[in-house]
């Protein structure tokens, strides 16, 4: 970086603290106050917004919750979740006895996160894994994973998470899945008592390599997050010794491999043609609406096609302050669909691929202040609402003016969302959200997406 481009960002960052005040006549955080002196303002430029399939799946290899339903999504189609999971021992050298006999194999789940249509039953199959998870391999959620296609237990429930309140703490407290598996597979668990496939886990994973936990296909409910590392979650195979005492061993999960497999059915709706990586649907061909979804990789693509006439202003231009108001619908309550809790803003192409640094990390739009070629400290979109109108806003400062001063080109963002973790350096980590949150944008005459901008000139 030459030196004149250090005194500008000197000069940029300076700036934009000591200015920043309130304007409670905008929608917005903290804008500047158009009075100030030398500081001009506009909100006129264009904004064109659409949806972009973002064709690079996401990592799910032990992402939490691992995911499991299916529901059908009345704007953007059908979205499924399986999870493939292996079962630890839980000990060693297991031995039931001589003359012991198997009761029952109960699967039971712990959950705490439940999305969709809730009110209706949801089935659950259990399957029996016949491929076997390698280090080699990463498991992403369009990751096959071999399994027997018949089931060795289903059950359909109604996804229940109870609130309790005592002593001024609520608590939140799961309705417990147990599904019985088949007797025929009980009587195997109890054929390995002292052999080779109880001694240890290798030889269990070899005996009992683990669960794909699947719906039905033509299942139109909702989706529920496992917790696989609960204590209330484990595969319990209940016995009787010979002398008629009744036993149980856990055997758990969640110690070992497992991931989610998501994958959606967007026929018949309005973005049914995004296939492919980068594929793009302008929001002038769905009323004016683009969509994201968590887990199925949509995101709303924001361009801004004249922001290069900014450069054509007599002067050197400092950006003080930029702000994107990015309107959206409300949450669906009828159909239990929530926005995401967090999103973020994607640095791309003209392909609509994502941008990424040398260390291949994403380019996201940095927190204001941040040197915008840093990739470390990303800004999370915040969710309001005001006036009646639901909306999005994130301060753009530094990746504005980054574009002005050359370092960075227009192609545009893609708002996605995200889960992100504050790291102990001050950094923040973000990484695909699985969860199968969806928001629609909303771009038209009477809510259209806004960037407001106050800069200054230097002559």
């Amino acid at each position: 970086m030459n030196s004149a481009v250090r005194r500008l960002l000197l000069f940029f960052f300076s700036f934009a603290a000591l200015t920043a005040c309130e304007d409670p006549k905008d929608i917005g955080l903290e804008l500047q106050d158009e009075n100030l002196i030398g500081t001009e303002f506009t909100d006129t430029l264009t904004i064109r917004t659409g949806t972009v399939f973002q064709g690079d799946s996401i990592l799910s290899f032990r992402s939490q919750p691992p995911l499991l339903g299916q529901y059908v999504d009345p704007v953007l189609g059908k979205v499924r979740a399986s999870t493939i999971t292996e079962v630890s021992i839980n000990g060693t050298g297991l031995n039931f006895g001589a003359g012991a006999r198997a009761d029952s194999l109960v699967l039971t789940l712990d959950y705490s996160f439940k999305y969709a249509d809730t009110l209706k039953t949801m089935q659950v199959n259990v399957h029996r894994v016949t491929g076997a998870f390698d280090e080699r391999t990463s498991y992403f959620t369009t990751t096959p994973f071999a399994y027997d296609s018949n089931p060795v237990g289903s059950k359909a429930f109604l996804p229940r998470i109870d609130t309790e309140r005592a002593e001024n703490v609520t608590t939140k407290k799961t309705r417990l899945l147990k599904i019985k598996l088949s007797s025929e597979l009980a009587n195997e668990f109890m054929a390995q008592s002292g052999q080779a496939g109880l001694a240890d886990q290798a030889g269990f994973s070899n005996f009992f390599r683990g669960l794909a936990l699947t719906v039905p296909e033509g299942e139109n409910a909702s989706i529920v997050g496992l917790t696989l590392g609960s204590t209330n979650t484990s595969l319990t195979l209940h016995y009787t010794t010979a002398e008629g005492t009744a036993r149980q061993h856990n055997f758990l999960l969640g110690a070992g491999n497992y991931f989610t497999q998501i994958s959606s059915d967007r026929t018949g709706t309005a973005v049914a043609e995004l296939q492919s990586n980068g594929d793009f649907v302008p929001a002038s061909e769905t009323g004016g609406d683009s969509y994201i979804q968590a887990g199925t990789q949509l995101l709303s693509k924001i361009t801004i096609p004249h922001l290069e006439k900014f450069k054509d202003i007599p002067g050197t231009l400092i950006i003080n302050r930029a702000e994107l108001i990015i309107p959206v619908k409300a949450a669906s309550s009828e159909n239990n669909l929530p926005r995401p809790p967090q999103l973020a803003l994607y640095e791309t192409n003209n392909a609509n691929q994502f941008l990424r640094d040398i260390t291949g990390t994403v380019r996201a739009v940095q927190q204001d202040g941040v040197n915008p070629l840093d990739t470390r400290v990303p800004a999370l979109v915040a969710s309001s609402r005001k006036n009646g109108v639901d909306y999005y806003t994130l301060n753009v400062t530094s990746y504005l003016q980054g574009v002005m001063m050359g370092l960075k080109q227009n192609n545009g963002l893609m708002l996605g969302a995200v889960s992100a973790a504050s790291q102990s350096d001050g950094t923040v980590s973000i990484r695909p959200e699985t969860r199968p949150y969806r928001a629609i944008v909303t771009n038209n005459e009477a809510n259209p997406v806004r960037l407001l901008i106050y800069y200054s000139k230097l002559q």
